[in-house]
């Protein structure tokens, strides 16, 4: 550390900004049926809200982390809205919002739609934005959609141009040595990871950790099924399913094209091929660009401290 101390400021600077961690800032804790216990899958959000390692250090990398959780000067947000408990960081942090229960109140309900609301009304708290396909429309067909409207979600998935969509999630109860030896979840400071699901080098690694871990029957099936053409298949179904939900959204007024919204909404929901077509095209020229992803979270097995404030 000595040595360190010796370096220009402006170098030093560069070296702990570097370090930063790419989180995912969650809004919402999370709800997952199929991970069980549900205190892991608490305690796996809890250590995705705590302070990276970094903050820890000394006086100038906490200032370095401090700042880059800061908004930018001359925006304002209302002291209940998305960031006020949460550390992220406006360059190279992905905004998740993660499906609520199956049924909530009236308050919690509301809440949700201000956090989604924050995310069209702060332009800055677009730039990455992920959301649990139950919030939209379950990737699981067994699953159902959660009780939050319908038109609100694809508000803020058609502002954002391209979104994130989570479709799956992958507990693995690792402990942060584990995680750090195959070099994973950032070595325990990125607790929670978006991955492309054909990336298949990343996707392998996640296994390898997964493999000498306890496991759950959702994460069995999902890695039985990932590198088969089932999977493949189903997320095709879904695409086309989410370009019926958006044209039901979008297209509410005449004139229509041929054929009418209702008769393409039932051909994309029993033909997925249909969505290339060129008369879909028609109705899904302003398509956002969804980005399928699976979440991966490392819940150690060991109790996670609370999250510092």
């Amino acid at each position: 550390m000595a040595q360190f101390s010796t370096l220009p400021a402006e170098l030093r600077q560069m070296i702990w900004e570097f370090a930063l961690p790419a989180r995912v800032v969650e809004m919402g804790e999370p709800c997952d049926p199929d991970i069980i216990p549900e205190e892991d899958l608490r305690r796996a959000w809890i250590l995705n809200k705590k302070h990276p390692a970094i903050a820890y250090v000394c006086w100038e990398s906490r200032q370095i982390a401090l700042a880059k959780s800061k908004l930018r000067r001359g925006v304002i947000l209302a002291p209940d809205s998305i960031p006020d408990d949460r550390w992220w960081w406006k360059s190279t942090d992905i905004i998740h919002f993660n499906a609520p229960p199956d049924i909530i109140n009236a308050a919690q309900s509301c809440r949700l739609a201000d956090a989604l609301l924050d995310l069209m009304k702060v332009p800055i708290l677009r730039k990455k934005v992920s959301i649990s396909a139950d919030v939209v429309h379950p990737f699981l067909r067994f699953r159902n959609r959660s009780d939050l409207s319908s038109s609100l979600a694809w508000e803020v998935i058609c502002s954002a141009k391209t979104c994130i969509i989570s479709l799956h999630t992958v507990c693995i109860r690792a402990t942060n040595e584990q995680a750090r030896e195959l070099g994973l979840f950032g070595n325990g400071d990125e607790p929670a990871q978006l991955i492309d699901p054909f990336d298949k080098a990343a996707i392998q690694r996640f296994r390898q950790l997964w493999n000498n871990t306890k496991k759950e029957v959702s994460s069995i099936k999902f890695f039985e099924t990932i590198d088969t053409e089932r999977f493949t298949f189903r997320l095709e179904r879904w695409l086309a399913e989410m370009s019926a939900e958006y044209i039901n959204f979008k297209w509410t007024s005449p004139p229509f094209p041929t054929p009418n919204p209702r008769d393409l909404i039932a051909l994309l929901r029993r033909y997925p091929a249909q969505r290339h077509t060129p008369k879909a095209k028609l109705y899904l020229a302003g398509f956002p660009t969804l980005e399928p992803r699976i979440m991966f979270r490392l819940c150690p097995p060991a109790v996670v401290d609370q999250v510092i404030t």
